[in-house]
């Protein structure tokens, strides 16, 4: 199915919103005309053909087009226009060599001029869509790939640009029915077939991401990444069906001179395994990476959240083991790769309710990404991370008053203080029983004070150990235990960050102290 068809945005076509380009007047055409029939056998030629003056000058327009002389090109298509200003292919045209002229700005107002002209023209809003993806205009460049599918289902270039853009977005599963539908339509070739096996890998498709690799491979040899990628997904899909054994035999032998370290392997398959719902084949292989290193805090803990053991927390020397090798990495991949915001939407969701405090605790700030949201309110603002790695990133920031290397509960313990703003942005998902933290919040917090929280939720129980190694929360069970101290000011609906190239399902809360 051609996806579903998205309002333009306005002013999105109106002739008021753009000045369509000038042209020339009807005596510089005419000049330039003379002067091509004296000077260009192959112009006077193309008169001849056509008998007409505006037909010769787009071909001849082309034909500098194609052999890349981009002004002449353009000069003879602005003249053609001038003797058929109505001409929505010559305006097309010629928004076309401005783009390969680098022009964006020219060619998206001589785009929107042809579509003034023939609204129903597949190309021009094909054209339209890539100058808007270009120029960073994502729904806009989203809206003219669905147009360009509504004029033409079969227009396979609008599928594969809509699949690149809904990739861009992390929208996996919608990025993998518009590859499916562009090599359906014309992109059966070795490009299709690999952009399908990066995206099917990413969906968790890893039967279905090694046979389009093995498609493309018939169109020549493969990238090293698409054979990396290639191996990888033929090993998993062996653990899948339960041949761990002799997925790891074969390894080597599938990516040959692309052969990968198998610790490495074994550790994105685990990842891979878990993050798919594959929980039995990943329990096998995180026994086997356990027994291989029974001294990491981080595997043990991840096996033991993919078995479905029931634990209330997870372990201390996990997080600091996790995220101390991660700091470094960890907001490129936490904001861009996982579209993770939640930091910004929780000071948006607290501006409504105070303007300003005096004394801000943020509980789990890791590299302090929370940081910027929170100093315009004004006041001290302490931070605490488990995670020394992360503190040493938060320190960079330059905008905590103090950091403090220690557990939630017990800094909270020990910490004479009292917050009028308590910030915990994608901290309780790393603890399930809440009750210790709320309690100790409630001692902590200035009357009237702020807690602003994030969960992951879930309707299964209080709390669920998912098998990401993340816990998530009952809304009933936060409510519960908020009810002696707090009053639940804010509840919101959040999408939280993307997991498995999905989204994980949340919510963002205010809780207020009660004297």
């Amino acid at each position: 199915m051609a996806s579903a068809i998205h309002p333009i945005p306005e002013p999105f076509l109106t002739t008021a919103s753009f000045d369509a380009p000038a042209l020339p007047g009807s005596d510089e055409a005419g000049r330039l005309m003379a002067s091509l029939r004296a000077s260009s056998e192959d112009f006077e030629a193309l008169f001849q053909r056509y008998g007409q003056p505006a037909p010769a000058l787009r071909h001849y327009g082309l034909i500098q087009w194609r052999d890349q002389q981009f002004t002449r090109a353009i000069e003879a298509l602005r003249a053609a226009l001038v003797l058929t200003p109505d001409d929505a292919d010559l305006w097309r045209d010629l928004a076309g060599a401005y783009d390969r002229s680098g022009d964006a700005e020219l060619a998206d107002r001589c785009v929107r001029q042809s579509l003034c002209h023939r609204s129903d023209d597949a190309c021009s809003w094909l054209l339209l869509a890539n100058l808007e993806s270009r120029g960073g205009r994502r729904n806009e460049a989203e809206a003219a790939f669905s147009h360009a599918i509504m004029c033409d289902p079969k227009l396979g270039d609008a599928h594969f640009g809509l699949g690149l853009l809904h990739f861009e977005r992390r929208n996996i599963g919608a990025a993998v029915a518009s590859l499916s539908l562009a090599i359906a339509n014309g992109y059966a070739n070795a490009l299709g077939f690999t952009t399908q096996g990066h995206l099917k890998f990413l969906a968790g498709d890893f039967a279905g991401s090694a046979a389009a690799f093995e498609n493309a491979a018939r169109f020549g040899p493969l990238d090293l990444n698409g054979r990396r990628k290639f191996a990888r997904a033929r090993t998993i899909q062996a653990m899948i069906e339960g041949n761990l054994d002799q997925a790891i035999a074969d390894y080597p032998n599938l990516a040959g001179d692309a052969r990968e370290e198998l610790d490495d392997i074994l550790r994105d398959a685990f990842h891979q395994l878990s993050a798919f719902g594959r929980e039995e084949a990943a329990v096998a292989v995180g026994r086997l990476l356990a027994a291989q290193n029974p001294d990491d805090p981080v595997q043990r803990y991840l096996l033991d959240a993919v078995s479905g053991r029931r634990l209330v927390r997870a372990p201390v020397d996990y997080l600091e083991s996790c995220f101390d090798k991660f700091a470094k990495t960890f907001d490129q991949k936490l904001v861009n790769v996982l579209q993770y915001q939640a930091p910004e939407l929780m000071a948006r969701l607290i501006t409504p309710i105070r303007e300003s405090f005096s004394n801000m605790l943020d509980l789990g700030c890791g590299t302090g990404l929370a940081a910027a949201h929170l100093a315009p309110f004004g006041g001290r603002l302490t931070g605490v991370d488990v995670s020394g790695g992360m503190l040493d990133e938060a320190v960079k920031r330059g905008l905590y008053a103090d950091l403090a290397k220690a557990e939630a509960v017990e800094f909270l313990a020990g910490c004479a203080a009292r917050f009028d703003l308590v910030f915990a942005a994608d901290m309780l998902v790393y603890l399930g029983d809440l009750r210790p933290l709320f309690d100790a919040v409630a001692r902590s917090s200035a009357l009237g004070g702020l807690f602003v929280i994030s969960v992951e939720t879930t309707e299964a129980a209080d709390y669920q150990l998912l098998p990401s190694g993340r816990f998530a929360h009952a809304v009933a069970y936060l409510e519960r235990l908020a009810r002696p101290d707090f009053n639940v000011l804010v509840k919101q609906a959040a999408m939280i960050r993307l997991e498995a190239g999905r989204p994980a399902e949340g919510m963002f809360l205010a809780l207020e102290r009660r004297p």
